[in-house]
């Protein structure tokens, strides 16, 4: 099979079970290199654990897993998260806030936490070049621990494609992000999905909001299942994720996105358990 035709995500029948209580279950998903896709679900369906199998950081019970063509159990991990990058909000508190945005940027190419290793010229104008495409051109000299948390996040963004990852994830990348925060980290996001040649790029989220225009694919999942998968067309509809969330709600497409709303009638039936 040619690295065309090869998924960037292949998932067969995985499962994960700790401790007597099931986080995945059956869960069957493949994803073509180079798009764009969303995994959507409440807090508790099984997210993180999902990304957490597809980076090899949680072995499942059953079920196989390929990235890249690549068989978990059968390659070296290493090797394969140099091709994998994700980026969580939690990662920021690992950094060394006296970092400049732009050394901060830099430890991605040694995934370190701090600027031990010296610095090519190519790889000072790489960093460089990466900020400026998320919007951070100003910020180059900037100590990360005083920039925004959105700056940051798009800081951290800059960090992850410095070694030019064949699949990015994004968990849950506006968590705790204002507005305006929010919108620029969408906006750059959006921008990634436009590059030639660009990753294969994975939001997880909870929020439909998040969801660029440019997702092809949605793997909805619901304590731990995977409720539907499809096109957003196909399953961003008010039928389909008021039973995704456990709630009535209604959604609309505007400007390429959904928006996700909940009415005051429908509090009176969260409140009463219905």
């Amino acid at each position: 099979m040619s690295g065309e035709d090869t998924p960037a995500i292949s998932l067969r029948n995985v499962s994960v079970v700790r401790g007597g209580t099931t986080i995945l279950r059956d869960i069957n998903w493949r994803l073509s290199r180079g798009s764009t896709a969303a995994i959507l679900g409440p807090n508790g369906s099984g997210k993180t654990t999902l990304t957490r199998v597809i980076t090899g950081y949680e072995w499942p019970t059953s079920g196989q897993v390929h990235v890249l063509g690549e068989r978990l159990g059968e390659v070296d991990l290493r090797e394969l998260r140099r091709r994998v990058q994700i980026v969580n909000p939690a990662a920021r508190f690992g950094l060394n806030p006296g970092m400049s945005a732009v050394d901060a940027v830099l430890t991605g190419f040694f995934a370190s936490l701090s600027l031990y290793e010296t610095v090519t010229d190519d790889q000072r104008d790489r960093a460089e070049h990466l900020l400026k495409a998320v919007g951070m051109g100003h910020r180059l000299t900037h100590r990360f621990g005083l920039l925004s948390t959105g700056e940051q996040r798009r800081c951290l963004l800059a960090r992850a494609l410095v070694r030019v990852p064949e699949v990015l994830i994004l968990d849950e990348p506006t968590a705790g992000l204002d507005v305006s925060g929010r919108e620029h980290l969408l906006a750059t996001i959006e921008g990634l999905h436009q590059l030639p040649d660009g990753p294969t790029i994975i939001t997880v989220t909870h929020h439909v909001e998040e969801i660029s225009p440019s997702t092809e694919r949605v793997l909805m999942l619901r304590d731990g299942g995977a409720l539907a998968s499809g096109s957003p067309d196909q399953l961003m509809t008010p039928e389909r994720l008021s039973e995704l969330f456990y709630c009535k709600v209604y959604v609309q497409k505007r400007g390429g996105r959904f928006w996700l709303e909940v009415l005051p009638e429908a509090w009176l039936e969260l409140l009463s358990g219905g």
